[in-house]
């Protein structure tokens, strides 16, 4: 074989390597386009998707912290109820108590006044009986 046949079996193939370069970078823009229609809006339907999902997760988070706050209000309002009430209680009470006091002094006042009366009229009673006595 001559060096001209040698050159030109060379040339083939180099155009054949061009050729080959080529078809992949056909059958490769192809299957790029292929495989990107089947799953690009697979994607795009999935991060639509997403973008909603995370706008309800930040959503009820939201809520969330509001009805933590809530809750916190509310058992500190009841707390501080229950300690109103406590209160109140222990000073009814306490008034109860003074005024159950000073009702029975004021009966005992009375009463020791009555008995002191009752006494001055049996007094009476017998004073008057002694001198019916001796007339």
């Amino acid at each position: 074989m001559s060096i001209e046949d040698l050159r030109t079996k060379i040339a083939e193939r180099e155009s054949e390597k061009g050729k080959v370069e080529a078809e992949v970078l056909t059958k490769t823009t192809a299957a790029e386009s292929e495989i990107n229609s089947t799953f690009d809006p697979k994607i795009s339907e999935l991060k639509g998707q997403l973008s909603i999902a995370q706008e309800e997760a930040e959503n009820t988070q939201k809520l969330l912290d509001e009805v933590r706050t809530k809750f916190g209000n509310a058992k500190e309002n009841v707390k501080k109820i229950s300690n109103d009430i406590k209160m109140i209680e222990k000073e009814k009470a306490t008034v109860l108590k003074n005024k159950h006091r000073e009702i029975q002094n004021d009966r005992k006042a009375k009463l020791k006044y009555l008995n002191i009366k009752v006494k001055e009229l049996y007094a009476e009673i017998k004073e008057i009986e002694k001198e019916q006595a001796v007339k």
